[in-house]
């Protein structure tokens, strides 16, 4: 199979699972922690804010948005059907559209007030973050799919930093701009790790079921 994950995997996302109903509960109860760390960390980045800063982080921001995060998920599809990867295609696209709408259910479950102070263009709730959670989606399926298949390790692992950096800095960002608390960033981080190790274990069983089941995907590499 193309797209698999390993039983260490699965344990982590367990793990992360786990922790993010952890945040969630807390988050959800108003427990003073993560509250009282999410102010102080909130504090210190509006504190530090300069021109320079706005437009370093207003680029992260952009880049690690969820339509840019979509258009990333299309593109790598698009790849992959011009290599004739259809089952992979599907799953990048799936994947990416199916964790945002998920992100977006909880969004509204937990019910969490973006910090006081944020942007007219951030609406709705802050729980887990949208933004964090898209940029991290496409970084654990490039990890998934993609980076295994480098022969280089120096690419690979350069290929790596320049990803978990962007990610990073978008985590900034929506925290630098008062989008999100730190816990919110977290909290989707976890989430995008989970998702994808999730749908990457369906993958098998799902692309051998599409083989035999229809005439469009039977010759096809799972």
């Amino acid at each position: 199979m193309i797209i698999s994950v390993e039983n260490k995997q699965r344990r982590r996302a367990v793990f992360a699972t786990l922790l993010f109903i952890i945040l969630a509960v807390l988050v959800g109860t108003n427990a003073s922690f993560p509250s009282q760390m999410d102010e102080s960390v909130r504090f210190f980045m509006t504190g530090i804010q300069t021109n320079y800063g706005d437009a370093v982080m207003s680029a992260a921001n952009f880049l690690g948005s969820p339509v840019m995060c979509l258009i990333y998920a299309v593109l790598l599809a698009a790849v992959l059907l011009l290599a004739n990867l259809k089952l992979p295609a599907i799953w990048v696209v799936l994947t990416s559209f199916g964790g945002l709408a998920f992100t977006q259910l909880l969004k509204i479950i937990v019910h969490r007030e973006r910090p006081i102070g944020h942007l007219l263009t951030d609406t709705g709730y802050s729980f887990p973050s949208l933004h964090v959670a898209s940029i991290w989606i496409i970084i654990f399926i490039m990890f998934i799919l993609v980076t295994p298949n480098i022969n280089s390790a120096i690419i690979r692992i350069f290929i790596k930093w320049v990803l978990i950096t962007l990610a990073l800095m978008d985590m900034m960002a929506r925290i630098y701009f008062s989008a999100h608390y730190i816990s919110d960033t977290i909290a989707a981080f976890f989430l995008a790790y989970a998702w994808v190790v999730l749908c990457a274990s369906l993958y098998p069983a799902v692309a051998t079921y599409l083989q035999r089941r229809f005439w469009l995907f039977k010759d096809q590499e799972a």
